[in-house]
């Protein structure tokens, strides 16, 4: 059964029927993604929040026969959209689950490589899946991830405003991994080594007259949602806040904002 805050990231999703049209960045983000790490025939690998297969798929094709690809996810619309592309490409080492990656589990040292792109964040106990994914890497094998990393999506407009009016420590989604640091200690916690993060431009985004309706106590929380205590007084307060707060920026810097991502990787000792 999942949570309340697991059941909304999935129907998000769900709601996605197009996900892979939804512009160019989702597959250029998972094409650079894959020439990042290295994949070999023969090679088990896991792809965690799979979603429409746009790394699986790629992976399987490149391991063969002789290897084979798990990928899970725990929204049912997203893999939907996955098996109609391995139906049509005839792809048969490729095996889907629809789960939640935190309560999955596997045995110990049975992936050459996990994979995980553009998802980790909404995971809710990173740590805890970070020591999972350490516990089914065979001895060698190596964890990728992406992240955005920290000024992406006005996140820290979001956290300083929070800080500055209500002193709020807000922790936004993108937050525990928004640094190369703070991936780094994370990975080195769990056990990982040799940590390799290039961080590249995922896209310009224009900042558009959304911001001034969106409701920051309405965004993503996986790990605790401080701003639901605000009273509606203070929330109105804060929506005017970050609205004044984002019009200082564009006067700053324009309405073009980089968005970064991390791309990581970090091995089990051999």
């Amino acid at each position: 059964m999942l949570n309340n805050y697991k059941q909304t990231i999935t129907n998000f999703f769900n709601r996605r029927t197009s996900y892979d049209y939804e512009g160019k960045g989702h597959p250029e983000n998972a094409k650079r993604f894959l020439d990042f790490v290295t994949v070999k025939p023969g090679q088990i690998i896991l792809d965690l929040c799979t979603g429409t297969g746009l790394v699986a798929i790629t992976v399987a094709k490149t391991v063969g026969q002789q290897g084979s690809v798990i990928g899970v996810d725990m929204s049912p619309g997203m893999l939907t959209q996955a098996k109609t592309k391995i139906e049509a490409e005839g792809i048969k080492n490729l095996e889907l689950i629809e789960a939640d990656v935190e309560s999955v589990d596997f045995n110990n040292e049975q992936f050459d490589r996990i994979f995980c792109c553009s998802a980790l964040v909404y995971v809710s106990d990173i740590p805890t899946l970070l020591n999972k994914c350490y516990r089914w890497l065979k001895p060698g094998g190596y964890l990728a991830f992406t992240s955005s990393n920290k000024g992406s999506h006005l996140s820290e407009v979001r956290v300083r405003v929070c800080k500055d009016l209500f002193d709020i420590d807000l922790p936004h989604i993108i937050r525990p991994l928004w640094t190369a640091e703070k991936c780094t200690k994370l990975l080195q916690d769990s056990g990982f080594q040799n940590t390799k993060i290039e961080k590249h431009l995922f896209r310009r985004e224009k900042i558009n007259d959304n911001y001034r309706s969106t409701q920051i106590e309405n965004e993503f929380y996986p790990r605790g949602n401080p701003l639901s205590n605000l009273s509606p007084v203070q929330k109105q307060l804060l929506q005017v806040e970050y609205i004044k707060a984002v019009d200082h920026l564009i006067a700053e810097t324009g309405v073009w904002q980089e968005a970064n991502n991390l791309y990581v990787k970090a091995w089990k000792s051999a």
